[in-house]
């Protein structure tokens, strides 16, 4: 009975250890996997935020750069945002790449990023508001063939980040224009006596 329980033992560690060992190694992948992902997502995250900043406010680049608010104004934009946002976005996505291209391995070699591609990064004008969209693609693969496997595994993943493009300091001007031109050209008196008209007309 001793030897057909020590022989038991030898055949049950013999199936199960293997096993065991390849979930949690596969568990340890996953959660660095996840770590990895966090990761692409922050840095996507924030170059759609620095590049919604920048289409938001032409002058934000010499803000950053000389520290205060340029005293003489010569390249004035005030279409900027109807007309597609900023150029200096541009320096925005090639940061991006070279941080993604350049963010390591996590807690294991050999899982860096792989084939990144950035599928859109734009700014879109929805006639009543604005914003700026970042969308990234890459793939992360596997170190080890698991059991059974050929080939290693190769997640392929997503990034995408979505911000609104709000220049507060433009929309404030614009109202502030719209109404002087309504009260200089007696736009307002005609829509008061309007008012007046319909809502007598309706019993109001």
């Amino acid at each position: 009975m001793r030897r057909e329980e020590k022989g038991a033992l030898i055949v049950e560690a013999t199936l199960v250890f293997p096993v065991m060992f390849f979930v949690l190694l596969l568990l340890l992948y996953m959660g660095n996997m996840f770590y990895m992902r966090s990761q692409v997502d922050a840095i996507v995250s924030m170059a759609a935020t620095q590049a919604a900043a920048k289409c938001a406010d032409p002058f934000l680049e010499t803000v950053e750069e000389n520290g205060s608010v340029p005293g003489t104004i010569s390249d004035i934009q005030p279409y900027h945002s109807i007309l597609g946002g900023s150029s200096a976005a541009s320096d925005v996505r090639d940061d991006m790449v070279d941080r993604l291209n350049h963010l390591g391995t996590g807690f294991f070699a050999g899982m860096g990023l792989r084939n990144i591609t950035v599928n859109e990064f734009a700014y879109e004008n929805h006639l009543i508001y604005a914003t700026f969209t970042v969308d990234v693609s890459y793939k992360i693969k596997f170190p080890i063939r698991l059991l059974g496997q050929k080939d290693a595994t190769v997640l392929e993943l997503h990034a995408r980040s979505v911000v609104p493009v709000t220049d507060t300091g433009g929309f404030i001007q614009n109202v502030d224009m719209a109404v002087d031109y309504a009260q200089s050209t007696g736009l307002t008196e005609k829509l008061s006596k309007l008012k007046e008209t319909v809502s007598g007309f309706l019993g109001g």
